[in-house]
């Protein structure tokens, strides 16, 4: 059984969007309702800080790890501990001989600020 590690113990949501039109025809995201995902785990990367006069912006990135039957997508979200994240390129499921160690894995960014 997949997660059985006191490091995935985390229940996250994923939030599956597509490209489609709001009301007035503009192209946007649209959200499916989240989907609890249990035996999950975020944890923290690197960060970087962006100054300018306009606005100052944090960009935050995180490592996930979760079920290889998730079915996560790069247009996907994850959202844990009352935050919201994106993932940041294409997930990959990392495949093993043994059930116990095949996962997806992404990066994950927030923006802030």
């Amino acid at each position: 059984m997949f997660g059985q590690s006191a490091l995935m113990d985390q229940t996250v949501q994923h939030i599956a969007r597509h490209s489609g039109e709001d009301e007035r025809g503009n192209e946007t995201w649209i959200e499916d309702d989240p989907v609890d995902v249990s035996l999950c785990s975020v944890q923290p990367l690197d960060s970087a800080e962006y100054l300018t006069s306009a606005s100052d912006r944090i960009v935050s990135r995180w490592q996930f790890f979760g079920p290889p039957d998730m079915g996560l997508k790069a247009t996907d979200l994850i959202a844990v501990d009352g935050a919201r994240y994106e993932v940041d390129g294409k997930p990959g499921i990392a495949r093993s001989v043994s059930p116990f160690l095949a996962h997806t894995t992404a990066v994950l960014k927030e923006f802030t600020g």
